[in-house]
């Protein structure tokens, strides 16, 4: 290829890239790649590309490339890092830290980095006990020494526990507590204590701050309740963020804006600066729909910002945050005595905490998709399939011989790979009857909901808002709650629409059954109607939960 050939081919790959148009970009540098293999600019761009196109492992492997002809090209270590943590490769992931800090590639927030990993997909219930021990261990041993540590959010930041460790089969609020502890004590920005001036209106000033209050499960569970809180007696902001996408949910929160139901702001990338934002306002409330998702949030919810501070179930478990005042949960979903597994102060709503709009399906499935036997479907991440699951597909397919069971890859496929492999090693499995679906549009996703027999919820942390998106055509889903209000969403939906004989279990003999019982139904239309009905009446947007939320806000602020 001759260099100026070479050249114009570079800048129209260099354009459809800006164009995000990654595939034609990925295909152009492949292409001069092979003329010019230790071109560092090309690989460079290629990485990209490949990371963009969602081919992690291409991505690896370029960057491998990079780091093998100069390992001092910038930033080429840390997004090997990153990509390898995405592919939840967290052993070479940690060889490459060791490797940066060893060369001098990456400063010494790498460290602690890496004694914060955790994987998403264990192999076993052994796994699960070693890392959490190993991760006790690294935090004590920083708490408890006298070393002074003191990073930056803005430039080194640290991707919390919290959201990682709530997948398994224990109570979280002691390590929650201590992690809270362990992050005051190497990033001091987090000690600081704002000055709150009072509210001078005569309405509530509550703000909702989240990355996630657009198009995705966050803005779906809690979209109705900020768009339905009595204006007249609220003052509403939403504080998203910087890497918030425009979805259509979001474009509903600018349509409100314009007719003067709240205001919208777009925090800044700056810790501090978002800080002085939403001081600035003067709220009375401050409602975190969820805490762990996003690193940037977490990490706000730290500092005091407003007079009183709410958390909820878009991440159903504790904080250990004292910041953190109230966790709203419903009178549904508890169970007796949970206060103990919370920091925060729980508030009992009667019904479940949101006002959820139904599902608007334009190709809507046929009765006769609707009616087949023996399909089994586990439609949630990956990241909740714990170890024990395995042991109940395996005896389903046991008891049931035309069972079939479905689950859905992740975007990078990494954790499906991960899965898979754990499911292989397991002789009571049957991989010629488990199907891992490639992600699905949300109205397919909806779809393949309905065309199940059954839903499978996970054991440990179950389903949310994709119980609700089932209901829309009244897929039942079997439900194993344990004590803590991660497992018991199912259950407190099932209470409110007053199912009879719903399909919540005990034991995990009696999943496997009541599974088998409800994907060989001999009227499983009729059935899923009567799901879907009891839904329309007493889940979807339920009226009574916006009374009964301004009450509870009006009695915290007085």
């Amino acid at each position: 290829m001759l260099e100026i050939e070479a050249k114009n081919k570079f800048e129209l790959a260099q354009k459809y890239f800006e164009d995000k148009v990654y595939v034609k970009a990925q295909m152009i540098w492949l292409e001069i790649h092979d003329y010019y293999p230790k071109n560092l600019q090309v690989l460079r761009n290629l990485s990209l590309a490949f990371y963009y196109n969602k081919d992690l492992g291409e991505a690896e492997k370029t960057l491998k490339k990079i780091i093998n002809i100069n390992e001092k090209e910038p930033n080429a270590v840390v997004m090997l890092i990153l990509v390898l943590e995405d592919q939840d490769k967290l052993d070479e992931a940690k060889k490459y830290i060791e490797f940066g800090l060893k060369k001098k590639l990456l400063d010494s927030h790498w460290e602690i980095k890496k004694k914060l990993m955790l994987p998403t997909i264990f192999s076993d219930l052994k796994n699960i006990d070693d890392v959490r021990n190993d991760l006790n261990k690294n935090i004590e041993k920083i708490l408890n020494s006298d070393q002074i540590i003191s990073l930056s959010i803005d430039t080194q930041l640290i991707k919390p526990v919290h959201f990682d460790l709530s997948y398994d089969q224990y109570d979280n609020l002691l390590i929650n507590k201590k992690c809270v502890d362990f992050y005051r004590k190497i990033y001091p920005q987090l000690n600081k204590i704002n000055y709150l001036k009072k509210n001078s209106t005569n309405k509530i000033k509550i703000g909702f701050i989240s990355e996630y209050l657009t198009d995705h499960t966050i803005g779906k569970l809690f979209k109705g309740i900020i768009l339905n809180l009595n204006k007249k007696d609220f003052e509403i902001q939403i504080f998203h963020t910087t890497k918030t996408k425009k979805g259509q949910i979001y474009g509903d929160f600018l349509e409100a804006e314009k007719n003067n139901q709240l205001k919208n702001f777009i925090l800044p990338a700056k810790f501090e600066d978002k800080q002085k934002i939403i001081v600035n306002e003067n709220l009375d409330i401050l409602f975190y729909p969820e805490i762990g998702l996003s690193l940037e949030i977490y990490y706000m919810s730290f500092i005091k910002l407003a007079t009183y501070q709410i958390t909820s179930w878009g991440h159903p478990e504790t904080t250990g945050n004292k910041m953190i005042d109230y966790f709203l949960t419903s009178k549904l979903i508890e169970s007796e005595g949970s206060e103990r597994y919370f920091s925060e102060k729980l508030l009992y709503a009667d019904h479940l905490p949101m006002y959820y709009y139904p599902p608007d399906i334009k190709n809507n499935l046929q009765k006769s998709e609707l009616t087949k036997n023996n399909i089994y479907s586990c439609p949630q991440t990956l990241f909740k399939i714990h170890p024990e699951f395995d042991e109940i597909i395996g005896k389903i397919q046991k008891k049931d011989k035309n069972a079939k069971i479905y689950f859905i890859k992740d975007v990078y496929k990494a954790y499906y790979k991960k899965l898979l492999n754990r499911f292989k090693k397991n002789k009571e499995i049957d991989l010629d009857r488990i199907e891992f679906l490639d992600g699905l549009s949300w109205e397919d996703y909806i779809n393949h909901c309905g065309q199940a027999s059954v839903l499978l919820d996970p054991i440990y942390f179950g389903a949310g808002n994709s119980f609700y998106e089932s209901m829309f055509y009244g897929t039942p889903t079997v439900s194993k709650p344990t004590k803590y209000t991660k497992s018991r969403l199912v259950l407190g939906a099932y209470k409110q629409m007053q199912i009879e004989d719903a399909p919540i279990v005990n034991s995990v003999d009696e999943y496997i059954n009541k599974s088998i019982e409800i994907a060989n139904h001999k009227n499983l239309y009729d059935l899923k109607n009567y799901y879907n009905e009891e839904a329309k009446k007493k889940l979807y947007e339920n009226k009574d939960i916006i009374p009964n939320l301004e009450k509870i806000f009006k009695s915290i602020v007085g």
